[in-house]
């Protein structure tokens, strides 16, 4: 017999709910800091200016202008544990993720979606990882994932994303951009921040390949542009994942 008071129990649920979803906006505000901040550098000022303009110290903006994103880990080879999951390509992965996602709720094969992500841009000589990447590498999951008979359902192939991706950006695979820095688009992060509040939604306690691809939907970048593209518009993606989660 439950001997919780039902009214204190119910105000307690709304507000872990309303806790959990100001914690996502946070997330989500967070990266387009961040990225301002970063941009602020690009555009000439100085760790020091920058630190005394937003009240931060020299540490902290160094840590946010020199992130984290910066990779100069080896790359995986084939045959190495899986595509991209080696050890070397998973403790970059923790890198990019320190202090931004709770990258332990990572499912394997949203950290493998995301790591065919990374793949894909060096593979296609971009420079940035984008959510059309991510995109790439949701379309990349295992067979038997919610993910892949989503989209098998809505009659995407990864050959079709890739296609479209190609025609929207270019790829220069013969003069590769290289393993070293590749950092996410804010509209990446922010998608990734949205896939922890889908599963969240969902009452699932990890993250999986199809709450990436929710997020990137939900995001409406480049990614969601590329699946309406191919017929698949944010309710048609949310109904397919429903039914392959059946």
């Amino acid at each position: 017999m439950m001997t919780l008071n039902e009214q204190t129990l119910d105000e307690a649920t709304k507000a872990r709910d309303q806790f959990i979803d100001l914690q996502h906006k946070t997330e989500v505000a967070r990266v387009d800091y961040h990225h301002l901040i970063r941009q602020l550098h690009v555009k000439g000022g100085s760790l020091r200016e920058i630190a005394e303009a937003l009240g931060l110290s020299h540490q902290r903006v160094h840590q946010i202008v020199e992130p984290v994103d910066g990779s100069t880990g080896p790359r995986h080879h084939p045959g190495a544990g899986g595509p991209g999951m080696g050890p070397p390509h998973m403790h970059r992965l923790h890198r990019r993720f320190r202090g931004f996602l709770p990258f332990e709720r990572f499912a394997d094969e949203a950290r493998t979606a995301v790591a065919g992500a990374i793949d894909q841009a060096e593979q296609l000589g971009h420079r940035r990882v984008g959510t059309e990447h991510l995109l790439l590498g949701v379309a990349g999951a295992p067979s038997d994932t919610v993910a892949a008979r989503a989209l098998t359902g809505l009659g995407i192939s990864a050959d079709a994303v890739r296609g479209v991706v190609v025609a929207r950006l270019g790829s220069a695979p013969s003069q590769p951009a290289g393993p070293g820095r590749r950092p996410f688009t804010p509209a990446a992060r922010r998608s990734l921040a949205r896939a922890l509040k889908a599963a969240h939604d969902q009452g699932d306690q990890d993250l999986h390949a199809h709450h990436v691809l929710l997020g990137v939907v939900r995001d409406g970048g480049d990614g969601a542009a590329i699946l309406a593209e191919l017929g698949a518009d944010s309710a048609a993606v949310d109904a397919a994942v429903a039914q392959a989660a059946k």
